[in-house]
């Protein structure tokens, strides 16, 4: 009852991805690739990284419901929350869950199948000692760690051409939300270690939300503000306007529009968490369309911004200086 209670925490196809991609780069992955197979009659998705790989103890505790205490310190380049991000999101859209990991030679595989767990009303996890029918197993490098999400009932209902073509669509759909998310991963911004990520062979490129490169971007100066011992960073951007950018007027606007996508860009450790709200402190008005405002926070500050399980999601401190603050730069 409640492994399946965990599938619908509330993920959509591109917060999933995203889940598991902040473990890559936890993991200190150069290169992360998603690997799809929307041809055969069970169509199946993987994100493949070169990280540092987990030994089979690891693993298990991977593969733990809950396997870190969300009130532990974490180090700041750690994107991981409370240690349920790879079954959660993975449960979200699968019922069949195998990592394998490659750690100092050695080779770790286990797998989550829903399925039996229904059947025997037990948490069995499967150590596989035979990996050679786990999909894109021989694409695993000399370390890194391939995680497989098959038997797809939340993305491919029935075996229909179809059903495989909005497969397809949903993949491209959640390509651009990663160009978002990831985007200042995906730039090597200073600071950041870049990565490369891929579909399929097909690089993804950076969408930067703020244009920060036109030289018609008016930015301001970066704010910061203190709370409990730590700082968040601010600044305002003011996007160009339309007789200055005809080329990217429609790209920058992006499928929502100016008006939705105005407001506050909250990012824990360089990762975008939500966008597009004034957190009600403002309403999205023609006349502030083009404003958008990056907001900095350190992970050690999830609890006072409500940052939720799926990390797509995130309050203002309750403090009434804080809203304050950001208000007044509105």
């Amino acid at each position: 009852m409640l492994i399946e209670s965990m599938r619908d925490i509330g993920y959509s196809l591109e917060t999933a991805l995203a889940d598991i991609i902040d473990n890559s780069i936890t993991a200190k992955a150069r290169s992360i690739r998603l690997l799809a197979d929307t041809t055969s009659a069970q169509p199946s998705l993987a994100i493949l990284d070169d990280g540092e790989g987990m030994s089979e103890d690891e693993l298990l505790a991977a593969m733990r419901p809950g396997s870190r205490n969300p009130l532990e310190t974490r180090d700041k380049e750690d994107l991981g929350r409370f240690g349920l991000g790879l079954k959660t999101a993975s449960f979200s859209q699968c019922r069949k869950l195998t990592v394998a990991s490659r750690k100092d030679g050695v080779t770790s595989c286990a797998r989550w199948d829903l399925d039996k767990v229904a059947q025997t009303n037990q948490w069995l996890v499967e150590l596989l000692d035979d990996q050679s029918s786990v999909p894109w197993i021989d694409e695993l490098g000399s370390s890194g760690t391939l995680v497989v999400w098959e038997t797809l009932d939340r993305l491919v209902e029935g075996d229909a051409s179809d059903a495989r073509s909005a497969f397809v669509s949903r993949i491209d759909e959640a390509s651009e939300h990663l160009e978002l998310v990831f985007h200042r991963f995906l730039a090597g911004e200073r600071g950041i270690k870049k990565i490369a990520l891929e579909l399929n062979g097909r690089a993804l490129e950076p969408f930067d939300p703020f244009h920060s490169t036109h030289p018609a971007t008016q930015a301001g100066p970066v704010e910061k503000i203190k709370s409990g011992g730590q700082e968040v960073e601010v600044q305002a951007f003011t996007l160009p306007h339309h007789k200055k950018d005809p080329e990217g007027w429609e790209r920058y606007a992006g499928k929502a529009g100016y008006l939705k996508n105005q407001g506050f860009y909250v990012y824990r450790g360089k990762r975008l968490i939500i966008h597009g709200t004034w957190f009600g402190l403002a309403r999205q008005k023609e006349l502030t369309k083009l404003a958008r405002v990056r907001i900095d926070m350190p992970n050690g500050m999830d609890a006072e911004w409500k940052i939720d399980v799926k990390k797509a999601s995130a309050q203002p401190p309750g403090h009434p200086q804080k809203p304050l603050a950001f208000g007044a730069m509105i």
